[in-house]
């Protein structure tokens, strides 16, 4: 059974103003907070009042049916006369429902096709562009959702209107610039539905997939006396998504639209909208073409989908307007900055814990030559990300760096000079570079010393091999002493004479 209160907020308007963004952070931890785990996103965004949260209920039911049949090795079956439809909130008319973005509460586990596990996590987004709907958040909510999803589905009534795909432009504008500075990664954005809900005309086109994709085709040809941005659109939209569709569904039926009489049982809506709606459903999730998140040309888990979304609406709440695509791309360069980063800084500590894990004092000479070695090979890492947005964005995420390798040196000197005390031979290594290396302590010590060092080192006595400690101020003493006393009998023999 789907809960009502199973839905949660991630990102709101503020109360004071409606143009700044929220991020509930609470709510990312509680859907994204799960380890290597590839993420399936599917988000909705439509016009005015669409029924998107309706549409997305269906797809609640068929995953958490086709977990079931997965889990328990059973035939897959869903949909029948006798459920409700439960889970994000709806209501039909023209007063919108939803507002902002919400998640489902949690990921639901799928094994695709190749046998790997996604959790697959909905969206539900406030309809942009309704009346009471600022255009700069509309814009903002719409761009946001598109570059988190892996599949976007696009919903609207009885037809795609130029408007509609004129909402897109800033997406194709962005995936423009992506392409024209990161043509490496592939294309920026995934799959694109448009779902057309309450078609009129299934003579011409039919319900479906098939009569979508003609419908679409139609759509998408360039008119006489179009601006030249909707031109742009419809040129380049297939060229910035892996993947663009339309379906085309039915109307669900007068009880669906009669807000005080449906209450979300399958029987009360249409069979044809039924059997459509299940075959769009299966189109896009089922487990032979659900495809994980990727940002980069890299598969996104939980935990880095947490980073995304917090830069992705770092930079959409950070302008009065709707960020520019140069703003965006800034922000994707910032995300491949840090992941670079954070590359670097891993091989430093690897090399210099591999330098540093024996038990004996280093030189500080050495500790150094090896600080400059792992260093180097930090930054040629962090100069092989793709260089992509303004140089400043490279340059604050170069400084940052050097700034944190100093600071794992200084924490690698502080361990090193923790050895200082552990043990006499670690103390002599490390007076090659002393004061007293300058008094003959590191080449000219007596035979006697060196023995001495080596008994300490090995801690051999006549009970077996124990650990002896001893300060390197000890061990002065004794080579003061054992230096000193021949000249002293040398001078009492002189003065014998």
């Amino acid at each position: 059974m789907l809960l009502m209160e199973s839905r949660i907020t991630l990102i709101a308007a503020h109360s004071s103003n409606p143009n700044s963004f929220r991020l509930n952070e609470s709510a990312l931890s509680a859907v994204f907070g799960h380890r290597e785990i590839a993420n399936k996103k599917v988000f909705f965004t439509g016009a005015f009042r669409k029924g998107k949260s309706f549409l997305l209920n269906f797809f609640l039911e068929y995953l958490y049916a086709l977990q079931n049949s997965q889990q328990n090795d059973i035939q897959l079956d869903w949909l029948g006369d006798d459920v409700q439809l439960q889970g994000f909130h709806w209501r039909s008319g023209a007063k919108r429902d939803t507002t902002g973005i919400w998640l489902w509460g949690e990921p639901i586990m799928i094994e695709a096709a190749s046998g790997e596990k996604y959790a697959v996590i909905l969206m539900d987004t406030q309809g942009t562009f309704d009346g009471t709907s600022a255009t700069r958040h509309g814009l903002s909510i719409f761009g946001l959702s598109s570059l988190l999803s892996s599949h976007q589905c696009y919903n609207l009534i009885e037809n795609i209107p130029p408007e509609s795909l004129q909402q897109l432009s800033l997406l194709v504008e962005y995936g423009k610039l992506f392409l024209a500075e990161a043509q490496d990664f592939g294309k920026p954005f995934q799959s694109l539905s448009f779902v057309v809900r309450d078609f009129k005309s299934p003579d011409d086109f039919p319900y479906g997939a098939e009569g979508g994709t003609k419908f679409l085709e139609q759509a998408l040809e360039i008119s006489a006396g179009e601006t030249e941005v909707m031109r742009m659109v419809k040129r380049e939209l297939k060229e910035v998504f892996e993947h663009v569709n339309s379906f085309l569904l039915p109307h669900p039926g007068h009880k669906v639209a009669e807000r005080n009489s449906f209450k979300g049982y399958v029987k009360d809506i249409r069979p044809v909208f039924r059997e459509e709606v299940k075959r769009m459903t299966h189109g896009i999730l089922n487990p032979h073409v659900i495809q994980p998140k990727l940002i980069n040309g890299k598969e996104v888990t939980c935990k880095k989908m947490m980073e995304y979304i917090r830069e992705f609406v770092r930079v959409f709440d950070s302008t009065h307007e709707c960020p520019s695509p140069r703003n965006i791309l800034n922000a994707n360069a910032q995300i491949l900055c840090i992941e670079s980063a954070v590359e670097a800084k891993t091989a430093y500590c690897r090399g210099m814990d591999r330098v540093t894990s024996g038990p004996r004092m280093m030189s500080e000479k050495k500790l150094l030559e090896a600080h400059i070695k792992h260093g180097i090979t930090a930054l040629n890492i962090y100069d092989k990300c793709l260089k992509v947005g303004d140089g400043e964005v490279r340059s604050a995420n170069l400084a940052r760096l050097q700034e944190d390798i100093n600071a794992e040196l200084d924490k690698y000197k502080r361990l090193n000079e923790d050895k200082r005390v552990t043990g006499c031979a670690s103390a002599l290594l490390a007076c090659g570079d002393s004061v007293f290396f300058g008094l003959g302590l590191g080449g000219a010590a007596s035979g006697a010393v060196a023995a001495s060092v080596v008994t300490l080192q090995l801690g051999v006595v006549s009970a077996g091999i124990v650990a002896i400690p001893i300060s390197l101020t000890a061990l002065f003493g004794i080579w003061c002493y054992v230096t000193v006393k021949p000249l002293c009998q040398r001078c009492r023999k002189k003065k014998k004479k």
